[in-house]
């Protein structure tokens, strides 16, 4: 049986819709901010990120990052990006999500909004996992922002 689940996470960043877009569509971007904690890591083997392109991905804790993520983008603009992802781990299928991240000028700074809309093979207990790290890499996201603007 599939489960079904839609997230949503809004983050108000101190930084211009320019410099957010370049951070989630950029490799060096995506590897500053991806991994959720200090414990974790996200490894980026391939990283194409245009529409039609790929990008391949290796995550979990330091010690066994055995999950694998396999994203194809579909729309890469400014204000919008939208990939779908594949969570897999020991060659099983455990997800399938489309990523929606929509990017607006705001107060000086940007709204960042992320929809994720799951379908998890693995039953409902993967939507938390789902909900962690998204949330986490997001709050990463809108630090190093802070950071670099402080630099």
């Amino acid at each position: 049986m599939t489960d079904f689940k839609t997230l949503t996470l809004n983050r108000q960043i101190a930084a211009s819709p320019e410099r957010v877009f370049t951070l989630i569509t950029t490799r060096d971007g995506r590897a500053a901010w991806s991994a959720p904690s200090d414990t974790a890591m996200v490894i980026i083997d391939e990283f194409d990120c245009r529409p039609g392109g790929t990008e391949r991905t290796r995550c979990g804790p330091k010690e066994a990052p055995d999950f694998q993520i396999h994203t194809t983008f579909h729309k890469v603009d400014r204000d919008c990006m939208a990939s779908t992802e594949n969570l897999v781990i020991g060659g099983q299928l455990l997800s399938t999500s489309l990523c929606t991240h929509d990017i607006a000028a705001q107060d000086g700074g940007t709204q960042l909004t992320v929809t994720l809309q799951i379908a998890s093979y693995a039953g409902d207990e993967l939507f938390a996992d789902y909900a962690q790290g998204w949330t986490a890499a997001l709050d990463n996201l809108s630090r190093l922002t802070a950071e670099t603007a402080d630099a």
